[in-house]
């Protein structure tokens, strides 16, 4: 019995799957909140769902109970595939909001390019997040890659096929791989999310990654509401930082190193884009966090060291 169930079927123009997995390549929640964005402002209609059964551990992620017109439903991990017919442009998409499984992960991905081949899917675009040391007072930087030069153009990314990343990888670095060795064109897009904001979701990431998406693949969404709303986000996590001297101590030394890389030109710009892309296909969120987090640490250890010092 196939883990995959196709509820519709509609003619599609060459589709673009755009995907986002809520899990450990989505900090702030940026990457599947774009995808969510997505599916509401278009209003798009659900075309296939993977059946939970296989690929997920219900200890770990329980059923959801909710209440639905005084009835209770039962609410599983969700793995949809909506579409939507994009007059203006010359294909249409199909998006996929999915959740990094647990288990059966070659299973799992080859259900998606099941998906790719029954609706003749022209190219992927894969969105991640990961915790970064960057700047929360300014814009959230994307950086990606892809294996085609068109998608690359329309997205102002790097054109590489190849990553030199070795180490720890979620479901979007092997999904990437798969798609390759599928033989279509894919790109991935990232959203480096400060890793010492603890508000989570983060809209400035979402934002970015969207706005990335809606100018290069001019998908003529209207992104003010969600510009509205991260910019009330970047002021309460303003507001959160200040009531802790420590803290806003070091988001203003990041703030600085980041001016300082500015200001040192596109030499530093390109090598940190390297760092940042090969640790963005291998979705090594939570090993930079680790050590992101130490850092922290040793500096506020040192903060209250000298205030000490400075008392006797």
């Amino acid at each position: 019995m196939s883990d995959l169930r196709i509820t519709q079927h509609p003619s599609l123009r060459r589709p673009l799957l755009i995907a986002g997995f809520a899990g450990w390549n989505d900090a702030g929640e940026a990457a599947s909140s774009a995808v969510r964005f997505i599916h509401r402002r278009w209003r798009c209609e659900t075309i296939a769902e993977l059946d939970p059964e296989n690929f997920y551990d219900f200890t770990q992620m329980r059923p959801q109970v909710r209440l639905r017109d005084g009835e209770r439903i039962i609410e599983w991990p969700p793995n949809t595939f909506s579409a939507k017919r994009v007059d203006h442009l010359d294909r249409d998409v199909i998006l996929m909001q999915g959740v990094e499984p647990h288990l059966a992960w070659r299973t799992y991905v080859e259900t998606v390019l099941e998906v790719c081949r029954t609706f003749d899917v022209s190219g992927v675009v894969i969105l991640g997040a990961l915790l970064s040391e960057a700047s929360h007072a300014k814009a959230v930087r994307v950086s990606g890659s892809s294996t085609d030069p068109e998608l690359a153009r329309m997205l102002s990314l790097d054109e590489r096929s190849r990553s030199t990343y070795q180490g720890p990888t979620g479901i979007v670095g092997i999904l990437s791989q798969a798609v390759r060795e599928a033989g279509i064109p894919m790109a991935s897009m990232w959203a480096n999310i400060p890793f010492y904001i603890q508000r989570s979701p983060n809209p400035k990431g979402t934002l970015a990654l969207l706005e990335r998406i809606n100018a290069g693949l001019d998908f003529g969404l209207t992104l003010h509401d969600l510009e509205v709303f991260a910019a009330r986000f970047e002021a309460q996590v303003a507001a959160d930082i200040e009531t802790n001297p420590e803290v806003a101590e070091y988001a203003r030394r990041v703030q600085d190193d980041d001016d300082d890389d500015d200001e040192e030109g596109e030499i530093i710009d390109d090598d940190l884009r390297d760092e940042i892309d090969e640790a963005a296909d291998a979705g090594a969120e939570l090993p930079d966090a680790a050590s992101m987090v130490d850092e922290l640490e040793r500096f506020l250890r040192e903060q209250r060291g000298q205030s000490g010092s400075g008392d006797a």
